[in-house]
């Protein structure tokens, strides 16, 4: 007899609780299509999703023609103008329910399934393009947190669920630049790696650290009521205790964002896909961009933790080579400022900045002074022509002016 449902079963073997959530909205999402719609609100009531799991007995015990029904729900995408990414994760999901339950339809289904979807391989959302001028006209309405945030994701290439997972001992904030070590539980893949922040986020997070644990009480205050509601007191414990460097859920990170888009007047919606053109998720494509014009792609690849070049690239650069490529690219991603003072300032060359600013003060000191000379003989010229119309006028110079001609004319 089983114990829970086959929804409940399939979804258990995704580790990742978002995986686990995306992969229970797909199964869902084909029975709707199957039968009624069940799900009223965004979320399924505990009823709807005992609901659910009875559609799916039904499903592989009743009298349905598998292979005709796939092919059905991916036309059913295409007349939707389902998004093609989105499309081909639902049916691949469903794919992998069937195969759980014994109910393989086989390859020709699938291929006949595939040519009835939505067509093509890359998002429709025409996304918006994050360049420095963008980016400067969102940050100043981000509220601390999310600015740290943002500023974190966009120079080291993490995800949003990696940063919203590390741990105050991941950033190592006493090495510069400072580095992150995400631990493999952390991972979209699983394997832990190593990456970096510019000095810009660095310095973000320490004023995050000397209010994090105020807002941490503040936030256990704030959700009281609510957890008194839920009867779940025992959370505000386990909230004042929150461990990692950023104790909030994704969720609201998302929400602050989109209000920081909104008074930014950047909150742009695409037409036909009605999404967002700006999202979180393209801070990792900034990183992408602008680090692989200045160092190799495949340790730009290895720091955002990309499954093809792991293998190759931590065999090819040592922790200490990614850090020294990290150091020459670091003005990039160093978002807040102008280029000139990033690439200055945050890429390396502050020791040479300040010794140029000090030879030019020397300088400065020196035309000064010779400005000041300049002016000094100006002012005394102006006096020339007085001096002498008087010499001419004067009865002995004209006596000594008469007397040195004579004496040229004798030599003559």
């Amino acid at each position: 007899m089983r114990r829970s449902g086959r929804i409940e079963e399939f979804v258990s073997l995704q580790g990742n609780p978002r995986s686990r959530s995306s992969y229970q909205s797909a199964v869902r999402r084909y029975l709707d299509f199957i039968y009624d719609p069940v799900r009223k609100g965004r979320v399924a009531t505990r009823e709807e999703a005992g609901r659910y799991e009875e559609l799916a007995e039904d499903y592989f015990t009743g009298p349905h023609n598998h292979a005709i029904d796939v092919q059905r729900f991916a036309a059913s995408l295409n007349a939707a103008k389902t998004p093609p990414k989105s499309a081909h994760f639902w049916l691949s999901v469903v794919r992998e329910f069937f195969k759980s339950n014994s109910a393989d339809i086989g390859e020709d289904a699938w291929r006949m399934a595939k040519r009835r979807g939505p067509k093509g391989r890359r998002a429709r959302t025409r996304e918006a393009t994050f360049n420095k001028d963008l980016i400067q006209r969102i940050l100043p309405y981000m509220p601390l947190l999310l600015k740290v945030v943002f500023l974190t994701m966009i120079s080291s290439g993490m995800r949003i669920g990696e940063t919203l997972k590390l741990r105050i001992g991941d950033v190592h904030l006493d090495e510069e630049p400072v580095r992150i070590t995400i631990p493999g539980d952390v991972t979209k893949n699983g394997d832990p790696r190593t990456t970096f922040i510019s000095r810009e986020a660095a310095a973000a997070i320490r004023a995050w650290l000397e209010v994090r644990g105020e807002w941490l009480r503040s936030s256990t205050n704030r959700n009281a009521g609510l957890l008194r509601h839920l009867g779940k007191e025992h959370l505000a414990k386990a909230i004042e205790n929150d461990d990692r460097l950023f104790p909030v859920h994704v969720t609201t990170v998302h929400k602050s964002f989109v209000t920081a888009l909104e008074k930014a007047g950047v909150d742009d919606i695409d037409p036909q896909t009605q999404r967002r053109q700006l999202r979180l998720h393209q801070c990792r494509k900034f990183f992408r961009t602008v680090m692989a014009q200045r160092i190799p792609v495949d340790a730009v690849e290895l720091m955002m933790g990309h499954d093809g070049y792991l293998t190759d690239a931590y065999v090819r650069y040592t922790e200490e080579e990614l850090r020294q490529y990290y150091r020459q690219a670091e003005g990039a991603v160093c978002v807040g400022v102008a280029d000139d003072v990033a690439a200055a300032v945050v890429g390396g060359h502050l020791d040479a900045l300040q010794e140029e600013n000090r030879a030019l003060r020397v300088e400065l000191s020196s035309i000064k002074s010779e400005v000041g000379q300049l002016k000094e003989i100006e002012e005394r010229s102006k006096l020339v022509p007085e001096v002498f119309s008087a010499m001419v006028k004067n009865p002995e110079f004209q006596k000594m002016f008469n007397k040195a001609m004579a004496d040229l004319s004798k030599q003559e």
